[in-house]
């Protein structure tokens, strides 16, 4: 049996390849840049009615704030988000989606429900259980590893 660490990389390098292929053969910018990810937590937060600040991105990638303002800068100059001023809190901006990045956001989304379902194809129910408790046990092996609490 292959070892799990090999068999990872294998199928990430395989599907990361298939995926940008696919995407860009439908003209769908794959976003994984900085800016692809603001926007997929922004239009996540919207999905959930929660609102975004300029910290909350800080937070998420890892940022610090004048990172995340030049971020929110080039992403206002590139027509795809723009600011607007809490009512409660007049020194903090929400960032908002604008309607051709939600648009975009929303056909990525389908486009990757369709990989999913093409994932998917012939795994049954039961199968699916088990890889979803095997990788729960991978998770928590590798957390394990994190915290120093087991020897490589």
């Amino acid at each position: 049996m292959e070892k799990p660490l090999l068999e990872f990389k294998r199928f990430g390098r395989k599907t990361h390849l298939m995926i940008q292929k696919i995407a860009k053969e439908r003209g769908i910018e794959f976003m994984a840049g900085p800016q692809g990810q603001v926007l997929h937590f922004v239009n996540h937060r919207e999905d959930c009615d929660k609102m975004t600040f300029i910290k909350d991105i800080e937070q998420e990638l890892g940022i610090t704030k004048s990172v995340a303002s030049n971020l929110m800068k080039r992403m206002m100059k590139n027509g795809l988000i723009y600011l607007e001023v809490s009512e409660t809190d007049k020194r903090a901006k929400i960032i908002r989606l604008m309607p051709e990045s939600k648009e975009r956001m929303n056909k990525i989304r389908d486009f990757f429900d369709e990989i999913d379902r093409c994932l998917l194809a012939g795994v049954s129910e039961e199968d699916l259980v088990i890889f979803f408790q095997v990788m729960g046990k991978f998770y928590q092996n590798i957390e394990k590893l994190e915290e120093g609490k087991t020897n490589v």
